[in-house]
């Protein structure tokens, strides 16, 4: 998993449904992937690695302080995209089309953003699964 899609938003024609759908999606995912992350961080506090490893308590430190902020992070935007979910419907209250503009880029800035973390989060995780594959104890 060494290429990671750009982002591209599609949004100008969606219905406030659609909007809305998508958008209830991405904070479901948000929770799953914060839920991973907590998990991931109670892992790195289990007693569970081959002590005779070379630099183990640094590397853990630094994993630690990543979950950490991946943790914060998600929980912003669950709340960011929970908001901007309850937003969706002012979107009809735009006469303009500026203000209908502002709407859709927001959306697509949020989406963007959402899309970032998920990928960077992903590429983490993976680091981190060959990391713990590497100093497990096995029996």
């Amino acid at each position: 998993m060494n290429t990671l899609q750009d982002y591209k938003g599609f949004n100008r024609e969606k219905s406030i449904e659609e909007l809305q759908y998508t958008m209830l999606n991405h904070i479901e995912s948000l929770q799953i992937v914060k839920e991973e992350l907590q998990f991931l961080q109670f892992l790195t506090q289990a007693q569970i690695f081959n002590p005779n490893t070379m630099d183990l308590f640094e590397r853990l430190e630094h994993f630690k302080k990543e979950l950490d902020k991946r943790i914060h992070k998600s929980g912003k935007l669950i709340i960011d995209a929970n908001f901007h979910a309850n937003q969706i419907a002012n979107k009809i209250e735009c006469d303009e089309l500026a203000c209908d503009n502002y709407f859709i880029n927001a959306h697509n800035e949020l989406e963007q953003y959402i899309h970032q973390f998920s990928n960077q989060t992903s590429k983490f995780k993976q680091d981190l699964f060959q990391y713990f594959k590497s100093v497990i104890k096995t029996a």
